[in-house]
């Protein structure tokens, strides 16, 4: 029988939790560029390869086909270990990418597409565990914190690189700069790998299949939701709403093995983590992508202009991330999700008056920063937390989890973002009032779903206490 790893043993000495904290944030940086880059870019990609008809698909069959290998990822990890999943997922993440770079078609870039999600998928789950068992607790939240951190420095800068290239030189660059560069870090990775102490891990396969099933059940409910939030507003009919809901409840349907039970009916602990993440990124998401279109359209701010009103958001999650790492106090830390739930919802209300043309922008700006606060407090704080009320030989799947409530609630919520603003999208004003005001009825029910993370908790008697009866 192999001999039970000691906690001794499970930490990484601070030289190798340096490097880990490094690799990974840089492996995360190359993640989120192209997750964030590539809007800027497949405007030009889908006119230049004459596929502005599958514009919808191609941007969201990454999410999408991440969603199946986030779920397949924690299993694989508390099996075989991470070294393979993150290996195989940076490697297919790679090879989306170059095929996307050197696609003739957009049949085969959407086909470069998903196979760069699923490779995604693959990448972000094993470096939550290697933290979650390698890094001792109280520092998880600087790990945290720098994982935020890289993708808000993406967010900064990579619209503009990508709009650069896009104008200066082609659009293919946007995709080809981040395999030439995990080209370059993949022995650097390996070394790191090789410097962390052994582990442990005791998981089985057996069910897996079971796993793959549901899960491309769930991306490809996602797939459909996100195909039907471009429709016209003239051509919704009955039939268009029934596939809606039916997708939707599928998608739910297909996600429940794959995250906690008690998840979908917000049991207090761990399943309202997860469910308290899905709807804090989904909602955050789900705004975010239409602001720099209502700045535009109601205030004729130019692109640039408008796209800085995500860098305030960006900036201000970096700095919630930072304030909630140095909260260390568990007695302070369990308030954190709450707060962040609150600033997100205050800064989701102020969004709604900038739909009307006489009130400043301006007012966007800050309310975009609350909001951007607000996520960044709770999101960190909400990964420590769950691989907190998680055992050391569970914590990928848990891991797996928060990827999924990551992903699941971003395409969901893009998805009704769109079917809701595509309802009256000719009506200008009232499209964006009804498009912020649903986003904002999800930022409501991320507040009070906050108010569940903590495990219920219970006391038993003393022992020299009288019975009461």
């Amino acid at each position: 029988m192999m001999a039970k790893i000691s906690r001794k043993q499970r930490t990484a000495s601070e030289s190798a939790q340096r490097w880990l904290l490094w690799t990974a944030t840089a492996i995360i940086t190359c993640i989120a560029f192209e997750t964030l880059a590539v809007t800027t870019a497949m405007p030009t990609v889908t006119t230049q390869l004459q596929g502005e008809h599958l514009f919808a698909l191609a941007n969201g069959i990454a999410l999408a086909a991440q969603l199946i290998t986030t779920a397949i990822a924690g299993q694989w990890i508390d099996a075989k270990g991470v070294k393979s999943a993150l290996f195989i997922g940076l490697s297919m993440f790679a090879l989306g990418l170059f095929i996307c770079t050197t696609s003739p078609t957009i049949e085969i870039f959407t086909i470069g597409r998903m196979v760069q999600g699923l490779g995604g998928g693959l990448c972000i789950v094993p470096l939550y565990v290697l933290v979650g068992r390698l890094v001792p607790s109280d520092t998880q939240p600087k790990f945290f914190a720098f994982f935020s951190a890289a993708w808000v420095v993406p967010s900064l800068v990579g619209p503009a690189i990508s709009g650069f290239l896009v104008e200066q030189a082609h659009w293919r660059w946007v995709f080809a700069i981040v395999p030439i560069a995990l080209v370059v870090i993949m022995p650097v990775i390996g070394k790191v790998l090789n410097m962390l102490p052994p582990m442990e891990f005791t998981g089985s396969l057996k069910g897996i299949n079971k796993t793959t099933g549901v899960a491309l059940g769930t991306g490809g409910a996602a797939i459909i939701l996100q195909v039907l939030s471009g429709t016209e507003s003239a051509d919704f009919t009955p039939l268009t709403f029934i596939i809606v809901a039916v997708a939707m409840i599928a998608a739910l349907a297909f996600v429940r093995p794959l995250i906690p039970s008690r998840t979908i009916t917000l049991g207090r602990g761990l399943p309202a983590t997860i469910a308290f993440r899905t709807f804090l990124n989904g909602t955050f998401v789900g705004i975010e992508i239409y602001l720099p279109l209502m700045l535009q359209w109601i205030h004729g701010w130019d692109p640039f202009e408008a796209g800085l009103t995500l860098t305030v958001g960006s900036a201000t999650w970096a700095v919630g991330s930072f304030i909630q790492a140095r909260i260390v106090d568990p007695k302070n830390r369990k308030y954190i999700a709450n707060w962040g739930a609150f600033f997100m919802l205050l800064g989701c209300l102020g969004t709604i008056p900038v739909a009307f043309v006489s009130v400043s922008p301006g007012f966007l700006v800050a309310a975009w920063a609350v909001a951007g606060l607000g996520i960044g407090l709770a999101h960190p704080a909400m990964s420590t937390h769950a691989l907190g009320l998680t055992p050391v030989e569970k914590q990928g799947g848990t891991s797996s989890s928060l990827q999924m409530a990551d992903n699941l609630g971003s395409a969901l919520a893009i998805a009704i973002a769109g079917i809701a603003f595509a309802l009256i999208a000719g009506q200008g004003t009232a499209a964006f009032v009804l498009l912020l005001s649903v986003m904002s009825g999800l930022a409501l029910c991320t507040l009070l779903i906050s108010f569940r993370v903590e495990p219920k908790v219970t006391t038993s008697p003393l022992p020299n206490e009288a019975d009461p009866r």
